[in-house]
């Protein structure tokens, strides 16, 4: 299944891939901002909770859903797009196939360089979400991926509380060989972002292997965690905004202001609260 929202504008459409555990259905709020400039198409990434297949890859993950990508570009739009990937989806953006058809990247908090941190109170945490799906376990995990200062809105918590149910929450992929991620250093522009206080993927674990693979630099967003789509939704608008064509790797990009404090709180938008409550439950289990 595929979202698909805004109006031709001259402006490269906007193919947004959420992150694990998420949907077109939880990242509105973010895909409404940049609908506003640009044509914007969100797929729900296969065996993650959506409306799409509840099959994820079992081999080779990335490289799957990299194929899973290039099938898909040429059905959404002919004309050349930015993609714009969170977390998986920005691994998955790395893993597909670099082509006329792919004109920029936007990645924001990204899988798929380099493993993820862990920590033992992140394995406590998923172990105890696995035996028992509670509502607090899911809050307790959205509250561990994000900023401090951010409180999870109850849709969310919900929401990953019914993909745990149906067991739908997986574990990140290893990284891409660096062979695959030097393909992008050689070709289009580069934005890579991380939360100053991701906790999966902090700007001092990413930076090295970034410059090294990609020729590209990280932008810190200050006072975010890893859920950025649902921390800052304006943030992918403004990374969007800040690219352009004659932009190389490497170079930079505008930077990205401080989530604003408005925007911390439980309570999503109207429109993001009655897409989730529309979204049926899955009926397929992995």
């Amino acid at each position: 299944m595929v979202v698909s929202t805004g109006k031709a504008t001259g402006r490269p459409p906007v193919v947004v891939l959420p992150g694990a555990g998420l949907s077109a259905a939880t990242v509105l709020a973010a895909v409404g901002a940049v609908a506003r400039t640009h044509r914007v198409f969100v797929p729900d990434l296969p065996g993650e909770p959506g409306l799409s297949t509840s099959r994820r890859p079992r081999r080779r993950r990335l490289h799957a859903y990299g194929g899973w990508l290039d099938e898909m570009l040429p059905q959404l739009t002919d004309k050349p797009v930015i993609l714009a990937g969170h977390s998986l989806g920005a691994g998955i953006a790395l893993a597909c196939t670099p082509s006329e058809r792919i004109t920029g990247l936007v990645l924001l908090n990204p899988a798929g360089i380099v493993p993820v941190k862990r920590s033992l109170e992140l394995t406590k945490l998923r172990a105890a979400s696995v035996r028992h799906t509670l509502r607090t376990n899911s809050d307790r995990i959205l509250t561990y991926l994000s900023a401090p200062r951010f409180m999870p809105d109850d849709d969310v918590i919900d929401w990953f509380s019914m993909a745990t149910q149906y067991r739908f929450l997986g574990t990140l992929p290893r990284p891409l060989p660096a062979r695959d991620l030097r393909r992008w250093a050689r070709g289009v522009p580069i934005i890579v972002a991380t939360g100053e206080q991701d906790t999966l993927f902090p700007p001092g674990r990413l930076r090295g292997p970034v410059r090294a693979l990609l020729a590209a630099d990280v932008q810190v967003l200050p006072r975010c965690g890893h859920l950025t789509l649902r921390e800052f939704p304006g943030a992918l608008t403004r990374l969007v905004e800040s690219w352009a064509p004659t932009q190389r790797p490497g170079t930079g990009a505008t930077p990205v202001q401080k989530c604003p404090s408005g925007g911390v709180g439980r309570g999503s938008t109207a429109g993001d609260a009655r897409y989730l409550r529309r979204a049926p439950k899955p009926t397929d289990r992995l």
